[in-house]
């Protein structure tokens, strides 16, 4: 037995339901948690589907996103902030304007979540 089709029988045993579509990313069959979500237990991710003719529609989980984004640039800062002391002087009015920018979009980013 796979691996996929051992989270599907998992979440059936949970009193979960397996849905006629499928994950519009892999094309795994879908599943119904008991919680009501839709899941792909492949991709390991929500999906939302379109009400009537319209297409499943993967719903890219905001707060992962989030999430993803301000590791990202927290990451960016630092490595930034690292080069800009081995360099010592070299550092320019740029530099410094990058990581403003950083810094806005993460307390944009923390805001969003706030606001969920």
């Amino acid at each position: 037995m796979s691996q996929v089709s051992k989270k599907i029988a998992r979440v059936l045993m949970e009193g979960g339901k397996l849905l006629a579509e499928s994950c519009p990313v892999c094309s795994t069959p879908l599943v119904k948690e008991k919680s009501g979500e839709v899941y792909c237990v492949n991709c390991e991710r929500q999906v939302v589907i379109v009400s009537h003719n319209e297409d499943i529609l993967e719903k890219a989980s905001l707060p992962a996103v989030l999430n993803e984004m301000e590791e990202l640039i927290t990451n960016m800062i630092h490595d930034k902030t690292k080069r800009l002391k081995e360099n010592g002087s070299a550092a320019t009015n740029r530099d410094f304007q990058n990581i403003l920018y950083m810094l806005d979009v993460i307390k944009k980013i923390k805001d969003l979540k706030a606001s969920r």
